[in-house]
């Protein structure tokens, strides 16, 4: 197990994110000041797992949400609902008890590790977006995403060359401005052509380790819903999926930037939130 081990730990430290609090010197791009109070479900149940499919169903392929909503289904027999809500709620972010989730995944699906953000986002969306073939991808972050497609046999192979293509790094600058930043994503969607409806939220990462690149280090899915918005996310390969009603799109946005944006004094770039291809929430750089 210790390969499984190492997984979890890169894993988190690449992806797992907590809630802090940044004040944001932009009074257009603003953020929540104190965690939110969303209204979610695990999906756990019957009743919001039907929710949840019939909403989507509306905007995505019906065969790729059944696919999403047998993996969330399998991922929560598996951990045997672990620390999962019975139905939407309304709550701060849960703590989520990663160890005994692991365990139990580990005892059940080995060297499987399941699925993530990424993956669940592109298997709802693949069959609504168009994805360039020909363009070069650097695919070197998305090495436990293969190793998930691998093992649980979760894409062919045009579908894994479109998903790295989506979530491929992006060379960028060696700055701090998010505007510039997000001119490189925006160039790298350039053959991409995106659903306006069913969108995709992501949250943008600068990383310097070795070159400055930008990455997609969390995604979902946003559709529209009764009452404003549904979102769709699986929070790491650990964690649990979480579908959240929003009455905006505003309110999406600051959840993500709240729940991302942390602040270390690092000389990168805070992450930031893209609607598709385009900038929607950040903290200003104030150096």
């Amino acid at each position: 197990m210790k390969h499984a081990l190492l997984a979890t730990t890169i894993t988190l430290m690449l992806f797992g994110c907590t809630p802090t609090k940044i004040e944001s010197t932009d009074q257009t791009t603003s953020q929540a000041s104190t965690q939110q109070t969303i209204t979610l479900s695990n999906l756990s149940d019957e009743t919001s797992r039907k929710q949840m499919r019939d909403t989507l169903v509306q905007y995505l392929d019906p065969s790729s949400v059944d696919t999403v909503m047998a993996w969330i289904q399998d991922y929560n027999t598996t951990i045997e609902n672990t620390s999962l809500t019975d139905g939407f709620v309304n709550s701060e972010q849960p703590n989520y008890d990663v160890v005994q989730i692991d365990k139990l995944w580990q005892a059940k699906k080995g060297w499987f590790i399941g699925t993530n953000c990424r993956l669940n986002t592109f298997m709802l969306l693949k069959n609504t977006i168009k994805i360039g073939t020909n363009t070069p991808a650097d695919d070197r972050l998305l090495f436990l995403d293969r190793e998930a497609v691998e093992t649980g046999k979760l894409l062919n192979a045009q579908e894994l060359q479109q998903f790295n293509q989506l979530f491929a790094r992006v060379a960028t600058d060696a700055t701090t401005d998010v505007t510039v930043h997000a001119k490189k994503m925006q160039a790298q969607f350039a053959n991409i052509r995106l659903d306006d409806t069913a969108t995709m939220l992501s949250v943008v990462m600068h990383d310097n380790l070795d070159g400055d690149y930008l990455f997609i280090g969390h995604v979902g899915v946003l559709v529209p819903a009764k009452t404003g918005y549904l979102f769709l996310e699986k929070l790491s390969f650990q964690e649990p999926y979480q579908a959240i009603q929003f009455a905006s799109k505003d309110a999406a946005y600051d959840y993500l930037l709240n729940k991302y944006a942390i602040d270390y004094n690092q000389p990168t770039a805070q992450p930031f939130i893209m609607e598709n291809d385009k900038l929607v929430r950040w903290v200003k750089d104030s150096t």
